[in-house]
């Protein structure tokens, strides 16, 4: 097996998105995904995502490399080696979050304007938020009506 690896990145979102425009690009990215076997986790965040890849280090870049084709503002923020994937079961879970909630979560200063901190976040921060945002989403949602489409065949 090859080793594992997570990438994050931040990028604006273009001004006007919709909500039928976010779930055409979710859709769209958990089809690459699972085609690459891919799994992550995407915050939309006062106009920006962020969003973790993780996998296989090849299939992860292969992912990115399509990723980084897009003409938005995008920055990534950390590509680093890891021992065993954080959302496994996620072809790409999703949560939409309050910049001011973003940073509470990070136990930071309110007074800093939120949503550029969001595009100026750091990796171990960056890490922190997706991690908090993605085991409340998994332990919140019971229903399974929120839950990100599963890794299947």
């Amino acid at each position: 097996m090859e080793q594992l690896i997570h990438v994050i990145y931040v990028s604006s979102a273009v001004p006007d998105i919709t909500e039928h425009d976010t779930l055409k690009f979710l859709n769209q990215a958990r089809t690459a995904n699972r085609k690459h076997d891919v799994s992550g986790m995407m915050l939309y965040v006062g106009g920006c995502f962020l969003q973790v890849l993780e996998g296989e280090a090849a299939m992860v870049d292969v992912v990115c490399s399509t990723i980084f084709r897009d003409k938005r503002n995008m920055r990534r923020v950390l590509r680093e080696p890891i021992a065993e994937r954080e959302f496994p079961e996620w072809t790409m879970g999703f949560e939409a979050v309050e910049a001011l909630e973003a940073c509470r979560l990070l136990g930071e200063p309110l007074l800093a304007d939120p949503v550029s901190r969001i595009g100026r976040i750091e990796s171990e921060s960056a890490k922190t938020l997706l991690s908090i945002i993605g085991r409340r989403r998994w332990q919140s949602d019971r229903s399974g009506m929120f839950r990100a489409i599963r890794r299947s065949g």
